[in-house]
């Protein structure tokens, strides 16, 4: 059977291309940059390899498979995915990417690769968020090189779990940088900052907001992952930014 592996790159640029020359001795054949096909038989040699490097194992199935929580609602599986891999031309705005990427509900595995979910009902139907295909189009826009793979699982467990906490992280990484930004408009409006800027900002921070809150609502139906109690900390911060504003 074929496997697919990805891994995070080391820091230091002389192990990034020992790597690769270790992997193809193995037989293994590179698809993207840290990301390659495996002989099953070679999978253990493999991993002794990567061990280090967060190694992430998957594998193609022909059916679609659900998201997997075990006995006392143990997370086991993200179900059936999509990947993107893309490389950027020189040159090109990767904050664009990642502005874009906000309205993503996806999983990173590593820089340049991520696996979308594969039930495309589950997308909301104003077509606000962004799916695998959406995201094809927009890096192919940008004149970047993509590949996909889908019906794709996490074979690794324990990947798979560090991968959702990862993925915890970034939601409430954006929702304190939110709260972060009310803040800061809230000391600007109370010492009498020009209001015309303020309100601009304010309105941007608030479709932050609402983007945010779209994909939380996702990854809760998608992974059963609650952000509740996060979202309404942001939701008060930007009520309290509000009530000075419109005041003045």
């Amino acid at each position: 059977m074929v496997l697919y592996v990805v891994y995070r790159a080391p820091v230091e640029s002389t192990h990034r291309s020992t790597l690769p020359n270790r992997l193809k001795a193995l037989g293994c054949q590179q698809l993207h940059r840290a990301f390659w096909k495996v002989d099953e038989k070679r999978a253990r040699r493999v991993l002794k390899v990567l061990e280090n490097n967060q190694p992430i194992f998957l594998k193609r199935l022909r059916e679609i498979k659900n998201p997997q929580l075990a006995r006392k609602k143990e997370f086991t599986g993200f179900g059936s995915l999509v990947l993107v891999m893309f490389k950027l031309p020189k040159g090109a705005n990767r904050e664009k990417v990642k502005n874009f990427l906000r309205r993503a509900p996806c999983i990173r595995l590593r820089r340049s690769v991520y696996a979308f979910y594969q039930k495309h009902r589950f997308y909301d139907k104003e077509q606000k968020l962004v799916d695998a295909l959406k995201f094809v189009n927009f890096i192919r826009a940008l004149g970047g090189e993509v590949k996909i793979i889908s019906r794709v699982v996490i074979v690794n467990r324990e990947s798979a779990k560090r991968l959702l906490q990862e993925t915890r992280e970034h939601v409430e990484k954006e929702v304190v940088k939110i709260v972060g930004s009310c803040k800061e408009l809230y000391m600007k409006a109370r010492d009498g900052n020009d209001l015309v800027l303020l309100r601009d900002r304010f309105s941007r921070i608030r479709r932050r907001f609402s983007t945010l809150k779209k994909v939380a609502a996702f990854y809760e139906g998608w992974l059963k992952v609650d952000f509740s109690k996060k979202i309404m900390r942001a939701y008060h911060a930007l009520r309290k930014v509000n009530s000075v504003i419109q005041q003045k």
